[in-house]
């Protein structure tokens, strides 16, 4: 009897002593590739404001000088329009040199062209109001020049050592960062909020970076890229409980490391990463109170340890295992009760992020009716079922409203409720109602083959090199999922394997409800839907490690190229400057924009 407890002793130690370096080196690995100039740690931070009564800019440069550029640091205010002009002191009158510049994009550098030559430059802001945080103008033989008078506007002109040689994502923000990065400022300052298309909490996430780090694009992709690293733990549990083992968890995880969304949604300050983080944990958790459930039935969670089971005689094993599976019927333990409640407050975070969350909600729905329909007599099925309408009903209801806390102006509003309704309107007529049109867009049909990866930013660094963050999957793995996602669908349908039903049903609760969808998609809606994908790779890499001695080799070879992939595509989705003929080389599909 202990020879038998020692070795299943020593067989637990030497798994966990697998886990544990398995996955601590793929979280290091992405750590590392994920804090790789992610952006930097500062960005002016001062600022000035105009007005209706106070929106002239006078600059003396003390004599006549060749002037190439305006550049604007905006702050929180986007689209500020200029009326730029020269003083001629022959005439005594100010003459427009530019009555329509613009700058669009909020927390960035923007570049106005002036080619001039004068000695007055008068900036006359056109809006009702404007945030600027620096200012700095270039003589035509590149170097920055000072006015004179530039004491006179101290905020406008103190930061001029953060001005950067290249404009790039590392010195502003870039795509639905000018959204989401803006209104986790916003929640900061108690300032009206501009982004209100999406429920709050992931931007609230997002200003839990700014609150430690500044308003600078490392500050606000903190949160975004921890979560990037948290799923990836995440990720491995999940194969670990799926698959029974850890060469099996850690292939399937290092197909999320090495995935290019992953790595690209994990370093940029949209609410995508945590809307995915939280729908892959909420269905975890209602895999681990299906798995529970069905380890108490067999009663090893009543009382019962391995060594007693196993030690007990066939006739008594019998007869245990049906005294408990018939008290399981009336009495479930807190052991099942207590991963179900974490799948439904999971959930309410993923709807209180984005409302994608219902979409997984429903999904989990259907599998927890499936599962509890089906192992529970009707006593207990009712006491499940009133427990989910508070996990899965009240508290998610409680989340959300809450998230609406610092959202200011959306209208008059009496309450935190009437806050919430009016918000929750007033997002559901923008997506019901958006027409709009975008060249990276693509609808979902698009989406598995990557026919249109979208460009983040696209930014030249010097006369041969750009800097491009693409959002696009890794080919080998998102192509190789194609057919693992068949092969679990017919798994299910001809082989009747609950475990792939469980996996196809998520997956499809990600994927499907966007098919009606008639307003604009891009493909990294696509995304909580890869993470089931990867689930599904898992599940085709395990039953090839079963059924053929080579498996293993080939499952080892394949991530191997998938790694190698992944690399090749890493400077066009993280943004390392490189010539443009190598961005061009990797056009793969015709329709991929990588560079321009």
């Amino acid at each position: 009897m202990n020879i038998i407890a020692d070795k299943l002793k020593k067989t637990f130690a030497a798994r966990d002593r697998a886990d544990f370096l398995a996955l601590s080196a793929l979280v290091l690995v992405f750590t590392a590739l994920a804090f790789f100039r992610l952006g930097n740690t500062y960005a002016p931070q001062s600022y000035y404001t105009t007005d209706t009564s106070n929106r002239d800019i006078v600059l003396d440069f003390g004599d006549y000088v060749d002037l190439s550029s305006f550049s604007v640091f905006l702050g929180n205010l986007n689209t500020r329009h200029f009326s730029l002009s020269a003083f001629n002191e022959v005439t005594g009158a100010w003459e427009i040199i530019n009555g329509e510049a613009v700058a669009e994009s909020v927390f960035a550098w923007n570049q106005i062209d002036l080619n001039y030559r004068l000695r007055y430059l008068g900036i006359v802001v056109t809006d009702d109001e404007s945030m600027i945080n620096e200012i700095v103008i270039k003589h035509m033989d590149g170097s920055v020049i000072l006015p004179v008078n530039y004491e006179e506007y101290p905020a406008l002109f103190d930061e001029q050592e953060l001005f950067p040689d290249a404009r790039t994502y590392m010195t502003g923000t870039m795509f639905d960062e000018v959204y989401h990065g803006r209104t986790a400022y916003e929640f900061l300052h108690g300032l009206p909020a501009y982004e209100t298309t999406h429920p709050h909490f992931g931007k609230i996430l997002i200003s839990l970076g700014v609150l430690l780090f500044g308003m600078t694009p490392f500050g606000w992709r903190f949160v975004p890229v921890m979560f990037g690293i948290a799923i990836i733990p995440l990720m491995y549990f999940f194969a670990r409980k799926l698959f029974k083992e850890p060469f099996i968890a850690a292939a399937t995880t290092a197909l999320l490391v090495f995935d290019c969304m992953h790595y690209n949604l994990s370093r940029i300050a949209t609410i995508d990463i945590f809307a995915a983080f939280f729908i892959l944990m909420m269905y975890y958790y209602m895999f681990r109170y299906f798995q529970k459930d069905s380890a108490y039935r067999c009663g090893l969670l009543a009382g019962h340890n391995i060594t007693s089971v196993i030690s007990s005689s066939s006739s008594d094993k019998s007869a245990s295992a049906g005294s408990f599976c018939a008290l399981s019927d009336k009495f479930p333990p807190t052991e099942v009760y207590t991963p179900l409640a974490l799948s439904g407050i999971s959930m309410a975070f993923a709807i209180a992020t984005k409302w994608t969350g219902v979409y997984a909600g429903a999904g989990l729905a259907v599998l927890f009716i499936w599962y509890t329909l089906t192992h529970f007599p009707k006593k207990q099925t009712l006491r499940l079922f009133l427990f989910c309408c508070l996990f899965f009903v009240a508290i998610p209801l409680v989340i959300y409203t809450l998230c609406f806390i610092p959202v200011v102006g959306y209208t008059q509003y009496d309450n935190l409720i009437d806050k919430t309704i009016q918000g929750t309107l007033s997002m559901f007529d923008y997506h019901y109602n958006l027409e709009a049109e975008h060249y990276y867009s693509s609808p979902f049909y698009e989406w598995p083959v990557i026919w249109m990866p979208l460009l983040d930013a696209n930014d030249i660094v010097s006369a041969d090199k750009v800097s491009s963050v693409s959002c696009m999957g890794n080919p080998l793995i998102w192509w190789a999922g194609i057919p693992c996602v068949l092969y679990v669908l017919f798994s299910w349908i001809f082989k009747k394997d609950k475990k792939a039903g469980f996996l196809v049903i998520a997956y499809l609760a990600q994927y499907v409800p966007w098919m009606p969808i008639k307003r604009i998609t891009f493909i990294y809606h696509y995304f909580p839907a890869i993470l089931f994908v990867i689930l599904m790779m898992g599940y085709t890499m395990a039953d090839i490690r079963k059924r053929f001695l080579w498996g293993k080799k080939a499952i080892t070879i394949y991530l191997v190229t998938a790694v190698i992939c992944f690399f090749l595509f890493f400077p066009v989705v993280s943004g390392l400057p490189v010539p443009q003929e190598y961005g061009l080389r990797l056009r793969w599909l015709k329709e991929w924009i990588l560079v321009l």
